[in-house]
């Protein structure tokens, strides 16, 4: 079971990437996240600590994760208005020239199911992982149905012997 409301103050410096990494590491392990939704948490909390680096005026901030094993949503607070302001604006690919916060601003935004900005401090980065399982629960299923029509063929076929 994972615990909710945890929250870690993460140091502002290069180095600490490294937390970042072991923060959804944590949580994907206790959710059971695969790779392909690791890959974007990761992605996206990785450019937002990079945007954080650059543009940050304190040297340290929070994150907070909390799940309902439907969505599981980081929030990272407090971060600077200059900084929430920028994820409240539209950003066009076509607009975008050479990489720069715009180009973070653009990539985490294509990578969440859903961001919002609270209290113009806290950034809220939320995936959907309710069908995270549904293709295990596919593949399984289809294992059971190969599984019970061999069986019922091979049933099949040992009355037709007997006669």
């Amino acid at each position: 079971m994972v615990n909710n409301n945890q929250s870690f103050t993460i140091q502002l410096e290069p180095g600490a990437i490294r937390e970042i990494e072991q923060i959804v590491d944590l949580v994907c392990d206790q959710l059971f996240i695969n790779d392909t939704y690791y890959g974007s948490i990761l992605m996206a909390m990785t450019e937002l600590f990079g945007v954080l680096l650059e543009q940050q005026s304190t040297k340290t901030f929070k994150i907070e994760y909390n799940t309902d094993y439907q969505e599981v949503t980081f929030s990272f607070y407090p971060v600077d208005k200059k900084i929430t302001s920028a994820f409240e604006l539209q950003v066009n690919i076509d607009t975008l020239e050479e990489p720069d916060a715009k180009t973070s601003v653009f990539l985490i935004k294509s990578l969440v199911d859903d961001l919002t900005v609270t209290d113009n401090e806290v950034i809220h980065l939320s995936f959907d992982i309710s069908a995270l399982h549904n293709k295990v629960y596919e593949q399984r299923r289809n294992q059971l149905k190969k599984y019970f029509n061999v069986n019922q063929e091979l049933k099949v076929n040992k009355k037709d012997d007997q006669l």
